[in-house]
């Protein structure tokens, strides 16, 4: 499901969505509400294609609902401050994916489109579970699907809430386990809030931890190779975090160096590089999985991102000169955000430039790495079974010296 909210800056305006799926997710109802200033003329952007049937009810009477040129509908209200609707959703809408009583689900809150400054004060998503399932894990995402900085989880019963705040948009990943007949949900445990940290400050660290900090080596996941690797589900729900911050020197340790700027200098030296990665070359190709977060969104996963990582060490410690980032699908046209990746050479190629930025992130010189996306192209494995087509989303490289 895609829309926007709005059109022109937007300020001081909370926008709500809550999912009521049916017991099996074969479809359910959004519930849409939106609160902003006075005066100004609000509404809702829709993907093209899509039916304003399914809007079952809308409020107030006095909105316009038109097709624009593009294919998109609008559905707009003049001189009103608040608005809301009900929107019939199916198993496209919001189903990633459904294997072996594993659901995973993605929720949009939808994004501000009046310009790129444009923000929402609060956006905030509900989730009512349905009972017979646990939660296994949750995430929230901004409108382009990377993780949110400061998510806000709320839980009361099945009932999750994610607040996000001066964002263009938010969305929800969640992954939810089928229970057996008799069993208790466990659900996923929700993330302690940024205020209740409780990570020293850097002027309380003392020189010798200031020391270890910086020498302390840093552990790198080794890289699976093609299918001897398999997915596991989070074990929290906690978002993906960037790395935290080295503390800054510590003021005792910066007036002793005045003094001493020899032996403070041997305290805070950093630690030599890491010996060159030897043995076997890069990992010729990944499968989607193995990579991003689910089948159909163009977004790496923590450990995707730890892959590159190694694949990038080993690529500049081999002596290689430059690398081709082939990205494949299987012979499936795309269904899930369909209006943003028309087509399978689409969606791939988009998935390959996000290796290649990645990669470009950690030091492989961009001008060295070219894209392609040939979509089903060239395909592995047969696409008539979930496990060939599986094989065939993948991410090939091909390299030279």
């Amino acid at each position: 499901m895609g829309f926007g909210l709005g059109w022109g800056v937007l300020s001081a305006d909370v926008s709500e969505m809550i999912f009521y799926p049916e017991a099996d997710f074969s479809e359910g109802i959004f519930h849409f509400n939106y609160q902003g200033e006075r005066n100004k003329n609000y509404g809702f952007m829709f993907e093209k294609g899509f039916d304003a049937e399914r809007i079952v009810y809308v409020r107030p009477a006095e909105h316009r609902v038109e097709k624009l040129k593009d294919g998109t509908v609008k559905v707009s209200f003049a001189n009103t401050d608040r608005y809301s609707y009900l929107q019939r959703a199916f198993r496209d809408d919001f189903l990633v994916s459904d294997e072996k009583g594993i659901v995973k689900i993605l929720l949009s809150g939808g994004d501000c489109k009046g310009s790129p400054e444009c923000v929402t004060a609060e956006n905030i998503l509900t989730v009512n579970v349905p009972k017979g399932y646990s939660v296994r894990s949750f995430q929230g995402l901004d409108q382009d699907l990377r993780p949110l900085k400061n998510p806000l989880w709320q839980r009361k019963g099945n009932t999750f809430t994610l607040t996000a705040l001066d964002v263009k948009g938010a969305c929800i990943m969640m992954e939810l386990e089928r229970l057996a007949p008799g069993q208790k949900p466990l659900h996923a445990p929700l993330p302690a809030p940024a205020a209740l940290s409780t990570e020293p400050k850097p002027e309380a660290v003392k020189p010798q931890s200031v020391k270890s900090a910086v020498q302390m080596p840093v552990a790198v996941a080794s890289v699976p190779e093609g299918d001897a690797a398999t997915p596991k589900a989070a074990k929290t729900a906690v978002p993906e975090t960037e790395p935290v911050a080295q503390p800054s020197t510590p003021r005792a340790v910066v007036e002793k160096a005045a003094e001493k700027p020899a032996a403070v200098a041997a305290a805070v030296a950093p630690a030599s590089p890491k010996p060159p990665v030897s043995g076997e070359p890069p990992a010729p190709y990944f499968r989607n999985f193995q990579l991003f977060e689910n089948q159909a969104v163009v977004a790496l996963s923590s450990k995707g991102k730890e892959r590159l990582s190694e694949w990038a060490e080993q690529f500049k410690a081999q002596g290689y000169h430059s690398v081709v980032i082939n990205g494949y699908t299987d012979s499936i046209p795309p269904k899930r955000l369909k209006h943003l990746y028309d087509t399978n050479e689409i969606l791939s190629e988009s998935r390959a430039k996000v290796v290649a930025d990645y990669l470009a992130s950690l030091g492989i010189d961009p001008s060295r790495i070219r894209v392609n996306g040939l979509g089903a192209l060239d395909p592995v494995a047969p696409n008539d079974t979930e496990e060939g087509r599986s094989k065939n989303r993948r991410i090939e490289f091909v390299l030279s010296r």
